[in-house]
C-alpha cells in the first residue's frame, strides 16, 4: 500500500509578485486586482482586452483601464503584436467531399460569399507614431499647449502612449484642446488618470456632442452632482472609499437628488438592509427607499412610528391567537375528565 501527501488545491498554484501585495493591495481597485490575478493565472497565454472583459464579466473600457494601470506600474508590458483569437472550425458537412480531380468540386466564389460576415467591432483610436507626434507638437501651438497642460494637471511626465492618445482625441474625436484639458482635470479629480480612462471619458463626451466650454461645464456639473450623491450614500453606509459602479451611481443620484433623502434616512435604510441581508445591496436599499418615497416619509420618526404600529399589530394578533388556542383546547377536553 502506497501513501502520498494530499495537497488538494495546492496542486495547482501560480506565483504572485510580492510588490503586488506590498505596494498595490490598497491602491488598486477591485477590477484591477481581478485583472492582474487572471493575467498571472494565465501567464504565457495570449489575450486582449476583449478576452479579459469576457473572462471577468467587466466592460472593455474597464479591462483597458486595468491593463493600463498595471502597465504603468511596470508589472505588464505591452506587446506590439496584434492579438488574433484562434479561428473557429466550421463543422464538417455530412456529405462526402467531391473528388479533387473533378472541376466541379472546387468551391465557387458565390458559395463563399453566402457565409454571413459580421460587421467589425468599433476599434480604439489608432495611436500616431513618435515622429508624427513630434511634428505636430512643433507645428501646432495648441497641441504643444495641450501636452504642457497634461503634465501640469497630472503632475507627471506624460507617457508616449498618453501623448499619442491626446493627439488622437483632438484629431479623430474633434474635441477642442480646452475641452480636453477639462477632461484631464476631471480625471485627476476622481483619481483615474490612466490612458484608457481618459480615452473612455473623451469618447463619451464626443458621442454626447460636448464640443464647447459651456457644454463641458454643464457636463462636469452633472458629473459632480452624481459624485457628491454617491459620497453621501457611501458615508451613510460606512463604505470604504471606492469608485461606484454605474448602477450604484445612478441609484445614489435618484435617492439624494430626486427623492431628496437626508443622510439620516440613508443611514436608516442601510441599517435595515444590513439587518436583513448582512451587506450593502443597491437593489435592497432601493426597495426600502422607494417604499418610503411613495409613503411620503421624510424623517426617521415617521419610519419608526410605522414600524412600532406594525409591531403592536403583530403582538395583538399573537395574543389573540394564543387565547383562541387556549379556548379551543378547553372545549376539546375529553368527557371522562
Amino acid at each position: 500500500m502506497g501513501y502520498q501527501i494530499d495537497l488538494g488545491a495546492w496542486n495547482a498554484v501560480f506565483a504572485v509578485p510580492s510588490v503586488l501585495v506590498d505596494r498595490h493591495i490598497k491602491l488598486a481597485g477591485k477590477e484591477q486586482l481581478q485583472t492582474i490575478l487572471w493575467v498571472l493565472r494565465h501567464a504565457g497565454e495570449p489575450f486582449d482586452s476583449s478576452t479579459l472583459s469576457a473572462a471577468l464579466n467587466i466592460s472593455t473600457d474597464s479591462a483597458l483601464d486595468a491593463l493600463d494601470y498595471w502597465t504603468d506600474c511596470g508589472l505588464l508590458v505591452r506587446s506590439e503584436e496584434t492579438f488574433s483569437p484562434p479561428p473557429v472550425q466550421a463543422p464538417s458537412p455530412e456529405a462526402a467531399p467531391a473528388s479533387p480531380q473533378s472541376p466541379a468540386s472546387s468551391p465557387q466564389p458565390a458559395e463563399q460569399a453566402s457565409i454571413p460576415v459580421l460587421p467589425p467591432k468599433p476599434k480604439r483610436l489608432l495611436r500616431p507614431d513618435g515622429l508624427y507626434l513630434s511634428a505636430r507638437i512643433q507645428e501646432s501651438e495648441s497641441i504643444r499647449y495641450l501636452m504642457q497642460e497634461a503634465e501640469l494637471t497630472l503632475g507627471k511626465t506624460v507617457s508616449p502612449a498618453l501623448s499619442s492618445a491626446l493627439l488622437s482625441i483632438c484629431d479623430d474625436y474633434g474635441l477642442p484642446v480646452e475641452v480636453i484639458v477639462m477632461i484631464l482635470h476631471y480625471c485627476k479629480e476622481v483619481g483615474k488618470t490612466s490612458t484608457a480612462y481618459i480615452e473612455s471619458v473623451s469618447r463619451d463626451w464626443a458621442q454626447s456632442g460636448i464640443f464647447t466650454l459651456e457644454a463641458a461645464e454643464e457636463k462636469l456639473r452633472a458629473l459632480n452632482e452624481r459624485r457628491l450623491a454617491w459620497g453621501k450614500v457611501s458615508a451613510a453606509a460606512g463604505l470604504p472609499r471606492r469608485a461606484p459602479t454605474k448602477k450604484e451611481e445612478e441609484a445614489a443620484f435618484r435617492w439624494v437628488k430626486e427623492w431628496k433623502f437626508s443622510p439620516e434616512m440613508l443611514s436608516g435604510a442601510y441599517e435595515r438592509c444590513a439587518d436583513h441581508i448582512g451587506k450593502f445591496s443597491v437593489g435592497y436599499l432601493n426597495k426600502i427607499l422607494e417604499r418610503w418615497h411613495k409613503l411620503g416619509f421624510t424623517t426617521m420618526e415617521q419610519v419608526e412610528a410605522e414600524e412600532q404600529q406594525k409591531q403592536a399589530e403583530q403582538n395583538n394578533k399573537k395574543s389573540y391567537d394564543v387565547e383562541e388556542l387556549e379556548r379551543m383546547s378547553f372545549f376539546d377536553l375529553p368527557e371522562d375528565l
